[in-house]
């Protein structure tokens, strides 16, 4: 899958502008972090590529063709966890997957391998029959990537996948999306700059809308001079050289 962007724009009621003249190409099989500080824009720009949101100026296209045309395709194509995921408390791990997959049009007998599957790769073998509202704060995050990663879509998109989750979990699932990665377009958008160094191949880091650096970690490292990803990006939102 390659996605494109040109001149991508999103000004919000009222004149903020959430994106200005973003041009990128995001092509599998990659994984590539995307940071920036609060109000960046990161959650803006995830909106926009899984069609929750409409550009104000520019276009996205999705293998050559503009959004609007594919948006069939992106869906069945993609697996979204958003920053705010809401899940029905009432249900069981197992039956919010079910839900979910009947969501994405997979079929019933071929549903229940998927979920067995994706409890599985998040570790949720014991939890699977107790009720959401039972699950802690890091259990229910799982939930949500477990649903993203339902029907293995070529598009993984998450926003702020590992919050709420201690730091082996972190590994683990930084190994799983790395494992993903492979075969497949992962964006992960995390605050966690040790995720991005451990896990992506790509670097994109946006600031008041715009992008501020793409390229590799290494690469940004390379060019601050710094000893690690987090002193290098730091030295780059000052704007200065690694000290």
């Amino acid at each position: 899958m390659k996605i494109e962007l040109k001149n991508l724009q999103k000004t919000y009621k009222g004149g903020k502008a959430a994106l200005r003249d973003l041009s990128l190409t995001l092509a599998s099989p990659s994984l590539i972090g995307l940071v920036g500080p609060n109000g960046a824009g990161k959650s803006t720009l995830m909106k926009l590529l899984t069609a929750n949101l409409l550009p104000s100026a520019g276009e996205i296209l999705i293998d050559g063709e503009p959004l609007v045309k594919q948006e069939k395709l992106l869906k069945a194509s993609l697996g979204y966890l958003p920053q705010e995921f809401g899940l029905f408390e009432d249900l069981t791990a197992a039956q919010f997957l079910d839900y979910m997959a009947a969501l994405k049009g997979i079929e019933k007998r071929a549903a229940k391998n998927e979920i067995d599957r994706v409890i599985a790769l998040t570790h949720l073998e014991d939890k699977r029959k107790s009720k959401i509202r039972t699950l802690s704060g890091g259990q229910k995050q799982r939930v949500g990537i477990a649903q993203a990663l339902l029907g293995e879509p070529k598009l993984l998109i998450f926003d702020e996948p590992t919050v709420g989750l201690d730091p082996a979990e972190r590994v683990a699932f930084r190994n799983l999306f790395t494992e993903a990665a492979k075969t497949r377009l992962v964006i992960l958008s995390t605050h966690i700059i040790e995720d991005v160094q451990s896990a992506c191949d790509h670097l994109i880091v946006l600031d008041k809308g715009e992008i501020r650096y793409c390229g590799t970690p290494d690469e940004l490292i390379a060019k601050k001079s710094a000893p690690s990803l987090e002193s290098a990006y730091m030295a780059l939102m000052d704007g200065r050289d690694h000290a």
